[in-house]
């Protein structure tokens, strides 16, 4: 997101285009980390959205079987799954498999990234898992911009797939909102923020949050992220329904919950997990 802003100003002046969607994605189709470098080797995997896009994933299986449970992991707008997989590489070890995936447009997935495709790869994403890998309840763990996919994904499947916890790191829950944001930052394109509301569309936003009670929800936003402020986690947090919980973390930026902190907030993390387990038995 820290790119957002240029993008956002050129769009502000292009007042002819349709939309500024586009905007908020950055896919590269650049490989960045082999995780075999870290004694890891996923199945590479692909399944098909519902307008005919090829999806790219990877499924890491943990080391311990039977396993704890299983995330999906929607990662953020820049990039693709090669570099963003490392933020939950740790947990096979620890007994979790996850699944990866990218966006139509992103890495080897085939495709134009728009909101609808983001949001139908992860209709394709927890289906296939649910299918193919574990039909108990899914931890759904969205980052940044796949926060907001991952939320309006999982509204749009509720009662179709079952929900262990919805975990929400460094979000927002409107596109439009941190679009006119973005433009206040400058005074070159603070007038231009109404603008954001003309050519940005909320329509795949996620709305009803409060909706995805009683399954839990876990919302982490670093304090001194410049990238989502933690404005948004707050936001998403008041929208959220019961059980809900929110992590404040002093000093972190985006992207840092898990690489940060001495690590303090794995093992947080992990205890939250077994929490969870906890309190679904009699």
């Amino acid at each position: 997101m820290g790119v957002l802003l240029g993008r956002v100003c050129f769009c502000a002046f292009a007042l002819g285009l349709s939309g500024c969607m586009t905007f908020f994605y950055y896919p590269t189709s650049k490989t960045y980390f082999d995780p075999a470098q870290a004694g890891l080797r996923p199945e590479d995997v692909t399944f098909t959205t519902g307008s005919g896009e090829k999806i790219h994933a990877w499924w890491f299986e943990s080391a311990v079987r039977p396993s704890k449970g299983t995330i999906v992991f929607f990662h953020g707008n820049a990039e693709n799954l090669t570099s963003h997989f490392a933020s939950l590489m740790w947990l096979p070890k620890e007994g979790y498999s996850y699944l990866i995936f990218d966006y139509p447009g992103y890495g080897r997935s085939t495709g134009r990234t728009t909101a609808k495709g983001t949001v139908e790869a992860g209709h394709a994403a927890l289906e296939w898992v649910h299918r193919n890998k574990d039909p108990r309840p899914l931890i759904i763990y969205g980052h940044s911009l796949g926060g907001n996919v991952a939320l309006r994904t999982a509204l749009e499947l509720r009662g179709e797939i079952p929900y262990k916890a919805i975990v929400i790191d460094a979000s927002f829950p409107s596109y439009q909102k941190i679009a006119a944001n973005k433009l206040s930052q400058f005074w070159i394109t603070w007038p231009f923020q109404p603008l954001a509301y003309l050519l940005v569309s909320d329509s795949y936003a996620p709305k009803g949050i409060q909706q995805l009670s009683p399954v839990p929800m876990l919302i982490i936003h670093g304090q001194s992220d410049l990238a989502v402020e933690p404005e948004y986690g707050e936001r998403l947090y008041e929208l959220a329904g019961d059980p809900k919980e929110i992590w404040r973390i002093p000093g972190g930026v985006h992207g840092s919950t898990f690489w940060s902190h001495d690590l303090v907030y794995r093992r947080k993390f992990l205890d939250y997990l077994t929490s969870l387990d906890r309190a679904v038995k009699p």
